[in-house]
């Protein structure tokens, strides 16, 4: 063994693949990657024999890891967590430009833009150190259980505002979702080398069907909606309130889901006359399963009407914005539902619990909360009522057969049976 005191350099490998030197009194390796390119890493430690053990570990995980085409240097999930979302928050800045090719590029709106930001703090702090190319199904599995007892290891004092201490299987999907999608991001980078990636999802123990509403309910919610646009003075909440009217109307009459209303443009509103000569509309949609035609029941023909009658005015406003220069605008694609400055909807959620809010309807009867998505639900409902065939109602919606009657026909069953019955 060589004394400590004594030592300069010693060559681990004939071929130069190791060396070992010491710099300030601590060793440190040096390994030949080949092409006159080196790794340097200090071992942290003053003695021999522990710094050549360290060496050869570094030597031989360097070999492994370029025989897996992973990367040389170990990427940290917390590393990789970073640069996508660094990449997102790229995407949002590019989309504030005044013209925008949607084409080639894709849009983070600022509200995921938050919320992948938020989310990605736990996964920082359950496993943001450990490598990339590690995280695996048993790691995705075990973060569920983590996740439940975040809040709970935690002084309530310590609690952000507005936490929620019990995550639910919804919001557990997401944040699994989330963490999937990342390791995606890193296995197209090549980060995870030839590691296949992780497969297992979490699976909610108990299926949430949000309320319909009845006829009587729906109609006290249009009915405040249109109290308060009566009562408003200012231009732009009363556009708001005008069009969270006609979109309440057009998703309670077709079933079509949020996201493939908000992605909607003009373009996709076409005006046709059916077999009975009466006049109405379809919408060329784009939703999970892919394109497809809905058709809208005639009587929010008029909220349709509306709708296209003010994009004509937003279109004028919109013109105006971009010649002052003053004022970027989003977004000049020509959507469907947009806000008052022509930018895209993003959500209308919580203009719609405040009305359910104002007019003391947030639960029904049993408990369960309704919110914007009852109204896909109470769709379902009332075309199963209707006496509509079940696989015309699915094709309408973009879901299964099997769905329908296992998300809604319960709410509608009841009711058709028994009528079924007193005939």
């Amino acid at each position: 063994m060589l004394g400590n005191s004594n030592f300069v350099q010693q060559e681990v490998h004939d071929d130069g693949a190791l060396l070992l030197f010491m710099r300030k009194g601590v060793f440190q390796a040096r390994i030949y990657l080949g092409e006159r390119k080196y790794i340097f890493k200090s071992l942290k430690t003053r003695d021999y024999d522990t710094a050549l053990r360290l060496a050869k570990k570094m030597l031989f995980e360097i070999e492994y890891r370029k025989e897996e085409n992973l990367p040389l240097h170990k990427l940290s999930f917390s590393t990789v967590i970073n640069e996508y979302v660094a990449l997102r928050q790229q995407e949002y800045d590019r989309s504030q430009l005044d013209i925008i090719n949607t084409s080639t590029h894709r849009k983070t709106s600022i509200y995921m833009l938050c919320q992948i930001k938020r989310v990605s703090k736990f996964w920082h702090e359950y496993c943001g150190k450990v490598a990339v190319e590690r995280i695996d199904n048993a790691i995705l599995k075990d973060y569920v259980q983590w996740r439940k007892d975040y809040y709970h290891n935690k002084p309530k004092a310590e609690w952000p505002h507005g936490a929620k201490p019990n995550p639910t299987d919804h919001t557990l999907q997401w944040e699994i979702t989330l963490a999937k999608t990342i390791l995606k991001y890193a296995d197209e980078r090549r980060y995870r080398g030839g590691i296949n990636l992780p497969t297992w999802f979490y699976a909610a123990k108990k299926k949430i069907v949000r309320p319909p509403f009845s006829d009587e309910q729906l109609e006290r919610v249009l009915a405040k909606m249109s109290a308060m646009i009566e009562e408003e003075r200012h231009v732009t909440r009363k556009f708001t309130r005008q069009l969270l009217l006609d979109y309440t109307l057009i998703l309670a009459d077709s079933g079509m889901r949020l996201g493939e209303a908000n992605n909607l443009k003009v373009d996709d509103v076409k005006k046709f006359v059916d077999e009975n000569g009466n006049e109405n509309y379809r919408f060329e949609v784009k939703g999970k399963t892919g394109k497809r035609d809905v058709i809208i029941r005639r009587k929010a023909n008029d909220a349709i009407i509306r709708t296209l009658s003010r994009n004509k005015a937003v279109d004028e406003i919109k013109n105006k914005l971009v010649r002052k220069n003053n004022r970027k605008v989003q977004n000049i694609d020509n959507w469907f539902f947009r806000m008052y400055d022509g930018n895209k909807v993003i959500t209308l959620i919580d203009q719609f619990k405040n009305v359910l809010k104002l007019i003391d309807l947030e639960k029904n009867r049993y408990g369960e909360g309704f919110t914007i998505y009852s109204l896909r639900h109470t769709y379902a409902v009332s075309m199963l009522r209707k006496g509509e065939p079940v696989y015309n109602i699915a094709k309408n919606m973009g879901t299964s057969v099997k769905l329908i009657e296992e998300y809604y026909g319960r709410a509608a069953t009841s009711l058709v049976l028994a009528t079924s019955l007193g005939d």
